[in-house]
C-alpha cells in the first residue's frame, strides 16, 4: 500500500498538491459562504447541563411555564378558554359578514358605475367615494389613500380642531415644576435611578471616607467632567425629564442629592455644613429605612417618617441605591464611614454606551485620591464579541513564532507557508464537517481555542516527517548511489540525485511514509482521544468543544499524510535552488553554534538521569502523589461559587463589579431573581414527563412538551392520594409554614375544605350550586371533580389581588378540550432551606427531597405515579456535572492513552512507565492551577480533561525509543534521550510559547488556555524526560537483540554522520537509516532497526573531537546540504 502511495506521489507530485488543495479549498469556502457566520454576542450560551435527570426537567417545566401562554396549548383559568372562543366565534362572523357586505357593495358598484357610463357625454366625471353629486375641491380637505380619495366636510374639520385645542389645553395642565430646573442635581422630573442606567463605583485609594466635605466635593468636579469626557455621544444617548427634551437628565449620585436636600442650584455650591447635615440627616432615618417605614415614594406623606426623611426621597435613594450597605446599618446607625458610592449616568446600559466606555476608558478614571474600581454598563457580552476578534492577533503572534521554528528547522521558507496552509485546511475542512456532517448548528467561542492546539500539533508533526526524511534519504541514497556513480558530487544531497531514477526517490518516500506515519498516528490518536473524552459532559458547549476539537486533529492527521508528504517531495526534489554563498556562510556557522550546544545539553541531560535516576524517582515521583491529593482531597477541585461566568481577567471593572462590588449595594442584592438567602422552592408536577426532546448540542432547541397519558387526577383515589401527599408535606422537615390561607399551593385542599363545603343554594344570587356544594362528599366522582373544579379555578382567578396572587401552582387545562381538561397539575410550596451557592448544602437538600418524593410515588396510583420535584438546582446540576464529567472524562483519556500505549510498546511495564508518567504530567498540571485558584468551570473542566491526552505525547516518544534501543537498560535510555529529548522539547517550546503570548489577553478564556498550554507542555516534558527516563534506568530490561558486525559499523557510521546535523536531535526512528538498504527491494521488520543509535551520543563526541576536527566538519557540510 505504502509503495503504492509513494510510487503515486513520485509520479504526480502536482496533481496530488493541486487535488488536495482543490479539494481542501472547496470545503473550507462552502460553509463560509454558505452557512451563517457564527456569533459570539452571548458568550455564556451553552453554559448549561443538557441530558441529565435535572435537566430534563428543568426543561421540561419551562416548556409547561411556556404552553401556558394565551396562544399555546394550555390555560391556567378556564375563563381564558371561553374568552377565547368567544373572541374567535365573534370574528368569525365580522369576517364572514364583511365578505357578504363586499360582494354586495361589489356588484352595487358594477351596476353604478355601468349606469354613469351610459349617462356620461363627452366629458367623463369620476367620483371617489363622494356621497354628494356635486362638490368643490377647495371646499374641504383632500385625503389621499391607497387608489381613493375621500373628502372631509366643514363639520368633520371643526370636530377635529375642536379636538385638537382640547389636547393642547389638557397638556398646558400639567403640574409645572416647583423650582427650575437644573442639569447638574438629581430630582424627581427623572425619577429615582434604577439599575438599567449606567452606573459606576467610587472608591478612595486613601480609605477615606467618602462622605466627607473634600471627598463629596471631589466627587462633584469630577462627575462635570466625566459628562463633558461624553461630549456629543453622551448628549445623544442619555435620558431627557419628561418637560423638558433640551438637556439630559441630572446625574445621581451623592453630591447632587446632598445639593437637593441642602436646596442648592448645584453641588458646586455645597458648605462642609451641608454635607455635615446630611450625613446627621441619613444616622436619623436609617433606622426608619432598616424597619421599613422609610419607602419609595414617600413624598406625599405616604409613610410615617419625619418629613426630612422622605422629602425628595433622596434619603431612601441614597440608602438604597447609592451608599454602600455597610454603612448607617444596626446597631450602629451612627456609623457614617462610607467606603463605596454608586454613580448613576442617565446612559442605558446597553451596547449603545460603547462609544463613552472607550472615552471612559481611555481616561485614567480617577481624581486625585478618588478612583473607579467597577462599573456595570452592560457591555460585556458586546465588549467580548469585540476582543474576542481583537484578541486574535496574540493567535497570530504565537503563530508567528511556530511559524519561525518550523523555517530554522526545515530551512525552507516555502515548506513553511505550505505547512501552514496545511493546518488552515485542517480547521476549514474541521468546520465543513462540524456544520454538514456533524450538523451542528451552534459554535461556541471556547471553539476558537483550538487554532492554538493544531498549530502546535502540525509543528510537532512536521518536525518529525522532516527528521524521518532527511534521515532515510541521505542514508539510501549514500548506500545505493555511491558505488553506482562518484561523479554526482554530494552523495547526501538529494537534490543531486533527483535524476537518478524513480526507484530511489519511491524507496525513500515509502520508508518515510511507513515509518512516520506510524508514530503521528499514535499521537494524533491518544490527542483525539483525549478531546473526544470530553464528549461525555452533559454540558453542550464542552461537547461542541470536543467534537470540533477531536475532528481538527484527526483532519490535520489527514493532511499531515497526504499534504504535508508531497509538500516536501516537491520542495526537496522539484525544486531545487542555489542558496547564496553569504546565506551559506552564515547558516554554517549558526549550525556549528547550536550543534555545539545541542550536543552540551544532550550530554547534561544524560548525564543527570543516568547518574541520579534515583533522586528524580523519588523527587517527581513524590511530588506527582502529593499532586493527586492537591486535586481529588485537600483542597481538591474547587467548584464554582458564582454563577456569574467569568470572561474578563479578575482585575477588569465589570468582572469587579460581579465578583465583588455589586453584593455591597442594596438595590442589587434585592433586585436578583433569587440568591443567598432566598428560601428554595418546592414543586411536584404531574401530567407532563420530564423529558427534554430537543437538540441536546444546541441551546436554543428547547423540544416540544410531551404529556403523560397515565396522568388522572379526576379519579377518587388519585384525590385522596393527593389530599395526603399534601398533609404529608407539612409534616417534613424541609416545610416551610406559612400563616395565612394559601390558596393555589395544593388546589385539592382549598377544593375540599372551601369550595365545595359551600351551601347548595345561594340566598343572594338565587342560584342552585349543586352538584359543586356541600352534598358532595369527598372524594367527588369523576364527572362531579371534572365539572367543579373548573368552577373553583374560575372563581379562584376572580379573587382580589390583595387574597390571591396567581402563581405557578394549580391545574392546568387544556384548550382544545370540551370542556375543557385539566392536563397537569403543579403543587408549590417553600422549604426552609435558604438558596446557597454550596455545592454540599444543595446536594443534601435536593437527596432528601428527592427521596422522599420516590418514596411517596411508590404508593400513589396509576394517575399519580408520573410525577416529579423540581426546584432552583440549574447552578447545582451545573456544579454536579462538572464535578462528575471532569473526573470522568480525565480516566476515561488515561485509560484510553495506556490502550495505545500496550500495543505501540509491546511491553506492559513500559507502558505502565509511561502511564505513571503521564498521570503524574497531568496531576501536577492540574494541582498548580488549583493552588493558583483555579475553580472547576467551564474552561477549566475542558482543560484538566485533555490534560491527559496531551500529557501522553512526550511520554509516547521516549517509550518507543527506548522500546526500539538494544542493549543494557542504561545503553537503551541514553538511547531513548539522545533520539527523542529533542523533538519534544521543539515540540513543548513551540506549542507552549504559542499558549504563553496568550497570557496577555483580556480575555480570561484566552488567558487561561494559555497558561494551561505552557503548563502542561513544560510539565509533561519534565517528567517525560526526567521523570520516566529515570524510571526505566530502575526497572527497565536488557534488550538482546543482535546485530551482525557490519550492521554495527554501518549503524556506528550513519548515527555519528546524523549527530552532525545542526538541527533538533534525531527521532526515535532514525533506525530507519540501515546499510542493508543497498537492496532496494530488501525489506526490513521494525525490530531490525532497534539499536540504531545506541552509539549516537559517544560517535556525537567523536565527530566532533579536536583530533577529528576536518571529519567532522565535512560530515556536517553533508548533512547540510539536504
Amino acid at each position: 500500500m505504502w509503495s503504492a502511495y509513494a510510487r503515486s506521489i513520485v509520479r504526480h507530485s502536482y496533481l496530488f498538491l493541486f487535488l488536495s488543495s482543490v479539494i481542501s479549498t472547496i470545503l473550507t469556502v462552502i460553509p463560509l459562504v454558505c452557512h451563517k457566520l457564527p456569533s459570539f454576542s452571548d458568550p455564556l450560551t451553552g453554559f448549561e447541563t443538557r441530558g441529565t435527570t435535572l435537566a430534563h426537567r428543568f426543561i421540561a417545566w419551562e416548556n409547561l411555564n411556556d404552553e401556558t401562554r394565551p396562544s399555546r396549548r394550555l390555560a391556567v383559568d378556564p375563563q381564558e378558554i371561553e374568552d377565547q372562543i368567544r373572541i374567535n366565534f365573534t370574528y368569525y362572523n365580522r369576517t364572514t359578514q364583511s365578505k357578504q357586505q363586499t360582494k354586495r357593495n361589489h356588484s352595487k358598484k358594477k351596476l353604478r358605475k355601468k349606469k354613469e357610463i351610459s349617462n356620461s357625454t363627452s366629458t367623463t366625471k369620476i367620483r371617489y367615494n363622494s356621497p354628494e353629486s356635486n362638490f368643490s375641491s377647495s371646499s374641504g380637505h383632500v385625503h389621499w389613500g391607497y387608489g381613493n380619495v375621500t373628502f372631509e366636510g366643514e363639520n368633520d374639520i371643526f370636530l377635529r380642531e375642536h379636538v385638537r385645542k382640547q389636547w393642547v389645553s389638557l397638556k398646558k395642565l400639567q403640574r409645572e415644576p416647583d423650582t427650575p430646573l437644573h442639569h447638574n442635581y438629581a430630582f424627581g422630573s427623572c425619577g429615582a435611578p434604577l439599575s438599567n442606567y449606567a452606573h459606576f463605583v467610587i472608591e478612595s485609594t486613601d480609605n477615606s471616607s467618602l462622605l466627607t466635605y473634600e471627598n463629596v466635593q471631589k466627587m462633584c468636579y469630577w462627575q462635570l467632567d466625566l459628562v463633558e469626557l461624553g461630549a456629543v455621544e453622551y448628549f445623544n444617548l442619555c435620558q431627557r425629564p419628561f418637560n423638558a427634551e433640551d438637556f439630559c437628565c441630572p446625574v445621581w449620585s451623592v453630591p447632587n442629592y446632598i445639593a437637593l436636600i441642602s436646596g442648592k442650584q448645584s453641588c458646586e455650591n455645597l458648605t462642609k455644613e451641608d454635607v455635615d447635615k446630611t450625613s446627621v440627616i441619613l444616622e436619623k432615618c436609617a433606622v426608619y429605612f432598616h424597619n421599613f417605614s422609610l419607602m419609595a415614594s414617600c413624598e406625599f406623606n405616604r409613610c410615617k417618617v419625619p418629613k426630612y426623611c422622605s422629602q425628595y426621597d433622596a434619603i431612601y435613594n441614597m440608602l438604597f441605591y447609592l451608599i454602600d450597605s455597610n454603612a448607617f446599618v444596626p446597631p450602629d446607625l451612627s456609623q457614617s464611614y462610607v467606603k463605596n458610592v454608586m454613580v448613576f449616568l442617565p446612559l442605558p446600559t446597553s451596547s449603545t454606551v460603547l462609544p463613552y466606555y472607550k472615552k471612559l476608558q481611555s481616561s485614567n478614571m480617577s481624581y486625585d485620591n478618588l478612583f473607579i474600581p467597577a462599573m456595570d454598563f452592560g457591555l460585556k457580552n458586546a465588549l467580548f464579541d469585540i476582543w474576542v476578534i481583537e484578541d486574535t492577533w496574540l493567535v497570530g503572534l504565537g503563530a508567528v513564532f511556530v511559524f519561525l521554528c518550523v523555517w530554522i528547522y526545515t530551512k525552507s521558507v516555502m515548506l513553511t507557508l505550505m505547512l501552514f496552509t496545511a493546518i488552515t485546511y485542517s480547521l476549514g475542512v474541521s468546520y465543513f464537517l462540524y456544520v454538514y456532517v456533524f450538523n451542528l448548528e451552534f459554535f461556541p467561542f471556547m471553539n476558537l481555542l483550538v487554532v492554538v492546539i493544531v498549530i502546535g500539533i502540525g509543528a510537532d508533526d512536521a518536525f518529525l516527517y522532516v527528521k524521518v526524511w532527511k534521515m532515510v534519504s541521505k542514508q539510501l541514497i549514500r548506500d545505493n548511489m555511491a558505488s553506482r556513480d562518484s561523479g554526482l558530487g554530494d552523495m547526501g544531497d538529494i537534490k543531486n540525485v533527483s535524476s537518478a531514477g524513480e526507484t530511489i526517490l519511491v524507496q525513500i518516500l515509502e520508508e518515510t511514509l511507513k515509518h512516520s506515519v506510524v508514530t503521528i498516528f499514535i499521537t494524533t490518536l491518544t490527542t483525539a482521544v483525549a478531546f473526544y473524552a470530553s464528549y461525555v459532559s452533559y454540558i453542550p458547549a464542552i461537547n461542541c468543544f470536543s467534537i470540533f476539537a477531536g475532528t481538527a486533529v484527526l483532519v490535520n492527521f489527514l493532511l499531515m499524510i497526504t499534504w504535508l508528504p508531497v509538500s516536501v517531495f516537491i520542495m526537496d526534489v522539484k525544486l531545487c535552488q542555489n542558496n547564496i554563498k553569504f546565506l551559506e556562510v552564515l547558516k554554517k556557522s549558526i549550525n556549528e553554534i547550536w550543534d555545539d550546544a545541542r550536543i552540551v545539553l544532550n550530554r547534561f541531560i544524560i548525564t543527570c538521569v543516568t547518574k541520579f535516576h534515583i533522586v528524580f524517582v523519588l523527587g517527581l515521583g513524590g511530588l506527582g502523589i502529593y499532586s493527586i491529593v492537591v486535586v481529588f482531597y485537600s483542597p481538591g477541585l474547587q467548584l464554582p461559587d458564582s454563577r456569574q461566568f467569568q470572561l474578563f481577567q479578575t482585575s477588569h471593572p465589570f468582572e469587579q463589579y460581579d465578583m465583588r462590588y455589586s453584593d455591597k449595594f442594596i438595590f442589587e442584592r434585592l433586585g436578583k431573581d433569587i440568591g443567598t438567602g432566598s428560601n428554595m422552592p418546592l414543586r411536584w408536577i404531574w401530567g407532563v414527563k420530564a423529558i427534554d426532546n430537543g437538540n441536546h448540542m444546541d441551546p436554543n432547541s428547547r423540544g416540544n412538551l410531551i404529556f403523560d397519558d397515565t396522568f388522572s387526577i379526576s379519579e377518587p383515589k388519585s384525590q385522596i392520594w393527593l389530599l395526603e401527599f399534601c398533609t404529608r408535606i407539612k409534616a417534613q422537615p424541609f416545610y416551610q409554614h406559612t400563616p395565612g390561607f394559601l390558596l393555589p399551593n395544593c388546589f385539592i385542599e382549598n377544593f375540599k375544605n372551601i369550595f365545595m363545603n359551600r351551601p347548595c343554594y345561594d340566598s343572594i344570587e338565587k342560584n342552585d350550586r349543586r352538584p359543586c356544594c356541600e352534598i358532595s362528599r369527598f372524594p367527588y366522582k369523576k364527572k362531579v371533580f371534572e365539572r367543579c373544579i373548573i368552577l373553583a379555578t374560575e372563581s379562584l382567578y376572580q379573587t382580589p389581588r390583595e387574597l390571591f396572587m396567581p402563581g405557578v401552582a394549580g391545574p392546568k387545562f387544556l384548550r382544545s378540550a370540551r370542556p375543557p381538561k385539566i392536563a397537569s397539575i403543579v403543587v408549590d410550596f417553600e422549604s426552609v432551606v435558604p438558596y446557597s451557592m454550596s455545592y454540599l448544602a444543595m446536594n443534601k437538600f435536593f437527596s432528601h427531597v428527592e427521596n422522599w418524593t420516590e418514596n411517596e410515588l411508590k404508593s400513589a396510583p396509576r394517575g399519580m405515579k408520573g410525577g416529579w420535584f423540581i426546584s432552583d438546582f440549574q447552578f447545582f446540576d451545573l456544579q454536579r456535572t462538572l464535578a462528575s464529567g471532569t473526573v470522568m472524562a480525565l480516566l476515561i483519556s488515561a485509560g484510553l492513552g495506556f490502550v495505545v500505549l500496550i500495543p505501540a510498546t509491546l511491553s506492559f511495564v513500559v507502558s505502565a512507565c509511561a502511564l505513571a508518567a503521564m498521570v503524574f504530567s497531568s496531576t501536577v498540571t492540574i494541582a498548580i492551577l488549583v493552588l493558583s485558584g483555579w475553580k472547576l468551570n467551564i474552561l477549566e473542566s475542558v482543560a484538566i480533561s485533555t490534560s491527559a491526552g496531551l500529557a501522553v505525547d512526550f511520554s509516547l516518544h521516549y517509550a518507543l525509543s527506548y522500546t526500539n534501543a538494544n542493549g543494557i537498560k542504561t545503553s537503551r535510555v541514553k538511547t531513548a534521550l539522545s533520539t527523542s529529548a529533542g523533538p519534544t522539547a521543539a515540540a513543548a517550546l513551540t506549542t507552549g510559547f504559542a499558549g504563553i503570548f496568550l497570557l496577555r489577553s483580556n480575555l480570561l478564556p484566552y488567558s487561561q488556555i494559555g497558561c494551561f498550554l505552557a503548563l502542561i507542555m513544560s510539565v509533561s516534558w519534565l517528567y517525560a524526560t526526567f521523570f520516566l527516563c529515570s524510571l526505566f534506568c530502575i526497572v527497565g530490561r536488557n534488550s538482546s537483540k543482535e546485530f551482525p558486525s557490519e550492521d554495527r559499523k554501518t549503524v556506528s557510521r550513519v548515527s555519528s554522520i546524523c549527530s552532525g546535523i545542526p538541527n533538533l536531535e534525531s527521532h526515535e526512528l532514525e533506525h530507519l537509516a540501515d546499510s542493508n538498504r543497498t537492496n532496494l527491494t530488501h525489506s526490513h521488520s521494525p525490530s531490525s532497526w532497534s539499536a540504531t543509535t545506541v552509539v549516537l551520543h559517544d560517535d556525537c563526541d567523536n565527530a566532533h573531537s579536536k583530533v577529528d576536527k576536518k571529519i567532522s566538519i565535512t560530515a556536517n557540510l553533508a548533512c547540510e546540504n539536504d
